[in-house]
């Protein structure tokens, strides 16, 4: 549709996709690049680093391919909104903002790093602030061309002797040919907190050899002395710019935990209205606008087999799937179904294959206080699919509201409370098999509804109670929301799904084979236990015996919950086989 911008490796152009009108970005690499199998490599070690962490924080890319005879491109999330360096260009930003951005940030790059992927070029120009999910100042970090993936021993320069990074913003290590590791981005990180608490840069020269040599040798000033910062924020800052890597925070996890000190020391108040959320992406004109939007329940028709449609009301959608709303027959667990699904911000009805996962029967939806039902998953995705489904996913999803004035507050802690013994699947309420996004989306939603009723009660003893259940999400949040985290926690607990949304998040075969060497150390009946149901399980799919052998290989996976062999059996025998169009 219309040039965005250059850079140093490509253009990038808004598209519009034809049928179903998402927009995207599409970034082309430069044509006098393409036949540098170095740079070409460079161009598509963005896409794969970003694709490998999988978080909401940091754009998407949903596709590359190249063009005859050599145009190389990938299309990836279109951002509407300004970067954090627009944003500063009048001074500091007001503490609680900067914090909240600074905050997102670390959790966008500790999930990077646990995916072996360092930025090695923060800077506010690569820091994307949108509206999302009525959310102000929702962070998107952007352009990981000079990203290192793991395991690769990174330096400030390329082989040619040519600066990689940006002067004002480069880790001392960055500036000597140093190894780079988190430590260089927490480095960048705290020099782009410095600016937004001051108004600007702790070192500035006229040339690069007086910046690089400064960031080496000379102390950065204290942020007190340039602007009104509070001692815990000033503290945090300080120590992310030591020149030691050693004296530094180790993780961004650690600076955030600093961070969240300063933001626990800010006073009250009342934050402004937020302004009224546009329509997602390529979304047709919402009338009423995005709580309109909410109202409108998405609708499906449902075709199962050689059965007759049913229209069925979608209760909860996220990018990956969806729970269906019905008092009917359930559609068998496994099956395949067809589904289209409307809704007025989808220029045309989206035609999608899914499988269907789990069953809500009467008697349970009573128990569980929810709609019966089924959820279904989504397979065979086309990229714009994806991207139409997390439109809509993301336009039906309400922010999180701050309690109103009066006794609503009670409600949430209490339920909360009613849950902080159980599990941390539990506590979040999401399933065992979660997203790694959903699973973030919740914790968040958690957080902002617990701050709230922190710094503004509705009662004399809610501080201490949301202070509480604050601790009880950090366990929640540190055991579930990254992938080597949550690997340790699934297998203890004998939780075969969440293992397998660890291994498709990208977690290392080398940490996977060292869990699992730890896990039958603890545990010496384990293999024998596995080694026994598996057999079980292989002679009852010989048999023909699905249920039986699926029942055989869950009792292998609880016993030894990181075999990848019968982990994958298991997930076949559950997917059933594969069948082409004319047989779903």
């Amino acid at each position: 549709m219309r040039l965005l911008g250059r850079g140093g490796m490509g253009t990038v152009y808004l598209a519009e996709h034809p049928v179903i009108g998402s927009r995207v970005a599409v970034k082309f690499l430069h044509e006098a690049m393409a036949a540098d199998a170095h740079v070409v490599s460079r161009f598509y070690d963005e896409a794969r680093a970003v694709n490998l962490i999988g978080h909401e924080n940091i754009v998407g890319i949903y596709d590359l391919s190249v063009l005859a005879p050599g145009r190389f491109y990938y299309v990836m999330e279109y951002l509407d909104g300004e970067t954090l360096a627009e944003r500063i260009r009048g001074g500091p930003l007001d503490p609680a903002i900067a914090l909240d951005v600074l905050l997102q940030l670390c959790d966008a790059l500790q999930c990077a790093h646990e995916r072996g992927v360092v930025h090695r070029d923060l800077k506010p120009e690569n820091v994307f602030l949108v509206q999302l999910r009525g959310r102000r100042d929702f962070v998107k970090l952007v352009d990981f061309g000079i990203a290192k993936l793991r395991d690769a021993r990174a330096a400030g320069r390329t082989e040619s002797g040519v600066i990689v990074g940006t002067p004002e913003y480069m880790a001392p290590e960055q500036c000597e040919d140093g190894p780079i590791d988190a430590r260089t981005d927490v480095y960048a990180l705290g020099v782009i907190a410095f600016e937004l608490a001051t108004g600007r840069l702790p070192f500035v020269g006229r040339g690069v050899a007086p910046l690089l040599l400064a960031h080496l040798k000379t102390p950065p000033p204290r942020p007190s002395e340039l602007a009104p910062v509070s001692p815990a924020l000033e503290r945090a800052i300080l120590r992310a710019l030591e020149k030691d890597p050693g004296a530094r925070f180790a993780d961004m996890a650690a600076f955030a935990g600093a961070l969240r000190a300063a933001q626990a020391q800010l006073p009250a108040r009342t934050p402004p209205p937020s302004p009224a959320l546009r329509p997602a992406a390529g979304a047709a004109p919402l009338h009423g606008g995005p709580a309109a939007a909410r109202e409108v329940a998405i609708e499906a028709e449902v075709r199962a087999g050689g059965a007759a449609s049913l229209s069925l009301a979608v209760r909860e959608l996220t990018r990956s799937g969806a729970f269906l709303r019905t008092d009917e027959a359930l559609p068998p667990l496994l099956s395949r179904v067809r589904l289209s699904l409307a809704h007025p911000s989808l220029r045309a009805p989206l035609a999608l294959s899914a499988e269907v996962v789990r069953h809500v029967c009467g008697a349970e939806a009573a128990a569980w206080r929810m709609d019966p039902g089924f959820a279904v998953q989504f397979v065979d995705l086309a990229p714009a699919d994806r991207a139409a489904l997390a439109t809509l996913a993301d336009a039906q999803r309400a922010p999180t509201a701050v309690p109103p004035a009066g006794s609503a507050g009670e409600p949430l802690l209490r339920t909360l409370e009613a849950r902080a013994s159980a599990s941390h699947y539990a506590f979040l309420a999401v399933p065992l098999d979660a997203e790694f996004a959903d699973v973030r989306r919740a914790v968040q939603g958690l957080r902002d509804a617990l701050e709230a009723l922190r710094i503004r009660p509705l009662a004399a003893d809610h501080p201490a109670r949301a202070n509480a259940l604050l601790v009880r999400l950090d366990a929640a949040q540190a055991a579930l929301a990254t992938p080597a985290a949550r690997l340790a926690h699934d297998a203890e607990r004998g939780n075969a799904l969440g293992v397998s949304r660890c291994l498709a998040a990208g977690v290392p075969r080398a940490l996977l084979d060292a869990r699992r060497a730890e896990l039958l150390r603890a545990g010496p009946g384990r293999a024998a236990e596995a080694s026994r149901q598996r057999a079980r399980a292989e002679v009852a799919r010989k048999l023909g015996n699905a249920g039986a052998a699926l029942a055989a290989y869950e009792a292998a996976l609880a016993a030894d919950p990181l075999d990848v062999a019968t982990l994958d059996a298991y997930l076949a025998l559950r997917r059933g086989p594969r069948r082409g169009p004319a047989g779903r």
